[in-house]
């Protein structure tokens, strides 16, 4: 039974299996970006960057206003920069460029104050590097013009003030001096000839604090002139700063990979396909026993031999059934798949093969009520008795008590695998030792019930003691239908099939949920039809040395005539030793197999069969054929 576990969070490895397992995609991601980002860097048009610094000089003295001076001057770095892409400045120096816009401006210039100092940057950018050049100088020169003269009209402005106030001083002094004098030639009151003198001491005063204020003005516009002055004119520049082609490469680069990280793990999420051997393994919890190869048109696809490449799978996985069988002996086992069209009945067909080659005596039924496909791949007729005959056999009064059942003497050519004589007219054997064959039989309207009925208990019961040490079915698939469901639950061991081409995660978790839910023993799994690579060991060791001798041998071992001779081994079943005869020495006739419905054709492209014997050739009673739906006669 498929123990149940509990789901884990997604490690880091598991993400890096993923993206790994989507590397081409990341690759291509991170090539096609990097390759349109370093493309479109070529294309695109350069741009020159050249830059003039501008200083703002103050000349001061050693005293608290020139130190208050100096403090504001950072402010004033950041006031002139701004200046310098304001709209007077940049109105005037466009209008010096014909066809040049202040819109157009104002985005290729920019401003910089430097930090502790009393420079700031004038960048420009442009298709040309001399217009660059040119159209910062000028916006340095404009800015200095400008404020030139608004310092030059502020000075004359303070001057005419201070002239005007000087004038007003005067005439108030003379007047008060003129009041004074009339009163001191009359003698009159001395007390307003004191306060009179008082008033023009202080007019003379003001005079004069103006007076120093007009020089010093004067004196300073001597000195500074203008406190702007380019120390660093623009130079065109012989790199162009953008596009930088490595730059954008390089982002061009990392944003391929991120969106190829994030497509290679949406893909993964969106993709149901389950693709490798450890995806399926993780998916159904199971173990992979063997991993088949697709078949080559010329390749035999039942019962492969010589150099064929599915033959060591086969010899693998009959040898970790093996290894399963140690603990629990497998009497029975059950050959199932997800979906239709899986190749469930070709694996089912070598298993058995291959369990016979090892010396252990083999019955393979086809359980399969629906689209039986073992009589056509052993070249049985469509109407030969088999599983559902015997189950209906078992379920007559006659055959109630098992204990009835005595076993007779039969021919030494037949394997003691049909010793039983209940058993007889249903099963069939095959020219591969130890191997016999219970095709369908007719196909019943009911097969669950069948299935499900107390005569199928019987039947197992019967086949324990009929001298085949394993019994291997061929049953339906499990989704849609209950037939293999209740197989699985009275049968030993379930192996699934599972075609790697069409597996699909909801399909798997389904068929995982139906075996828990029959309380099967999933033995492990069986990835079909991988796709063949050099990189595969078993395809480099069969077909490599083949390619290399060019050898024609397997050509003519899939020839319809071969024939092999073959020892009579079928005398003594129990004392084989225990290699695959079939591989050299058994004697096998290709049989055409009957034309049969177009919905019931096999699930193998190459029609391979193996020669079987009834091992009486007794033919149906009317009383089976009329509890069954006969299948029509090829």
């Amino acid at each position: 039974m498929i123990k149940s576990e509990e789901k884990q969070d997604i490690t880091l490895a598991q993400y890096l299996v993923k993206l790994v397992k989507r590397w081409k995609l990341i690759v291509i991601c991170i090539v096609l970006l990097g390759v349109a980002a370093y493309i479109g860097s070529r294309l695109m048009t350069p741009i020159y960057q050249s830059t003039a610094l501008v200083q703002i000089t103050i000349h001061s003295n050693i005293n608290q206003s020139d130190y208050n001076s100096l403090l504001a001057s950072d402010q004033l770095v950041e006031t002139e920069a701004e200046l310098a892409v304001s709209d007077p400045v940049l109105r005037e120096v466009a209008s010096h460029y014909p066809g040049l816009s202040i819109e157009q401006l104002s985005k290729e210039v920019t401003t910089t104050p430097k930090t502790n100092t009393q420079l700031f940057a004038i960048y420009v950018q442009d298709p040309s590097p001399t217009r660059a050049a040119a159209i910062a100088n000028d916006i340095a020169a404009t800015l200095i013009k400008q404020q030139t003269q608004l310092t030059q009209q502020g000075n004359v402005q303070a001057q005419q003030q201070m002239q005007q106030d000087l004038q007003q001083t005067q005439q108030q002094i003379d007047a008060i001096s003129a009041q004074i004098a009339t009163l001191q030639a009359g003698q009159g009151n001395t007390a307003r000839i004191n306060s009179l003198k008082a008033q023009r001491d202080s007019l003379q005063q003001h005079y004069s604090l103006v007076q120093a204020a007009q020089a010093q003005l004067e004196l300073t516009q001597a000195q500074n002139g203008s406190f702007l002055r380019i120390t660093q004119p623009a130079q065109p520049a012989l790199l162009p700063v953008q596009p930088n082609k490595l730059l954008n490469t390089g982002i061009g680069l990392f944003t391929g990979l991120l969106l190829g990280i994030l497509l290679a793990l949406l893909f993964e999420q969106l993709d149901t396909h389950v693709r490798t051997p450890e995806a399926l393994t993780q998916q159904l919890g199971l173990p992979v026993l063997a991993t088949i190869l697709q078949a080559e048109p010329k390749e035999d696809v039942i019962n492969p031999t010589g150099r064929n490449a599915n033959v060591e799978p086969y010899r693998i996985l009959r040898t970790n059934i093996g290894f399963l069988a140690i603990d629990r002996p497998l009497r029975t086992l059950i050959v199932t798949s997800a979906s239709p069209r899986d190749g469930k009945s070709v694996v089912a067909a070598n298993l058995a093969i291959f369990m016979a080659r090892a010396g252990k005596n083999i019955l393979l039924i086809d359980a399969d009520l629906r689209r039986p496909r073992q009589h056509d791949q052993f070249g049985l007729p469509a109407q030969t008795m088999g599983f559902s005959n015997a189950i209906l056999a078992f379920s007559m009064p006659s055959y109630a008590n098992a204990s009835a059942y005595q076993p007779h003497p039969l021919p030494s050519s037949i394997p003691d695998v049909t010793r039983t004589p209940s058993l007889d007219p249903f099963i069939h054997a095959t020219d591969i030792p130890n191997l016999c064959v219970m095709p369908s039989g007719p196909l019943p309207p009911n097969p669950p019930e069948l299935l499900d009925s107390k005569a199928l208990l019987h039947l197992l019961t019967a086949l324990a003691s009929s001298g085949a040490e394993v019994v291997v079915f061929d049953a339906p698939p499990l989704l849609g239908l209950s037939d293999a469901s209740i197989l699985a639950s009275k049968i030993d061991g379930t192996l699934v099939v599972v075609d790697i081409t069409r597996a699909n995660k909801g399909h798997l978790k389904q068929l995982k949920a139906t075996l828990e839910q029959a309380g099967a023993n999933a033995l492990g799994c069986v990835v079909n039809r991988q796709r063949r690579s050099r990189d595969n060991a078993i395809y480099s060791y069969y077909y490599a040395a083949q390619e290399q001798t060019g050898s024609n041998s397997h050509s003519r071992k899939n020839g319809h005539n071969t024939t092999l001779v073959t020892p009579d081994i079928m005398k003594k079943p129990k004392t084989q030793p225990q290699q695959d005869f079939l591989d050299n020495t058994v004697k096998i006739e290709s049989v055409h197999p009957m034309e049969v419905d177009m919905q019931s054709q096999s699930d193998v492209s190459d029609k391979n069969t193996v020669k079987t014997t009834s091992v009486y050739l007794q033919p149906e009673t009317q009383t089976l054929t009329e509890r069954l739906d006969g299948r029509k006669s090829g």
